[in-house]
């Protein structure tokens, strides 16, 4: 399913979300964004890129890994 949404960029973006269905039961919609600027995977939120990221800086190990 296609979904146009507004979203507040000033706070990190979410991968995924938790949300119950019809039944009660607890399903998981994951989300995938199209037409982003500039994107930091680390913290999830825009305006500047991984290589720019306090986050990252701060972190005492960085393995590479990203969501």
């Amino acid at each position: 399913m296609r979904v146009r949404v507004k979203v507040d960029v000033r706070q990190p973006l979410k991968n995924d979300y938790k949300v119950k269905n019809k039944e009660g039961a607890w399903c998981t919609v994951n989300f995938k964004y199209e037409k982003l600027g500039v994107f930091c995977f680390v913290c999830g939120i825009m305006g500047h890129a991984e290589n720019r990221c306090e986050v990252r800086y701060s972190m005492e190990q960085d393995d590479g890994r990203r969501e």
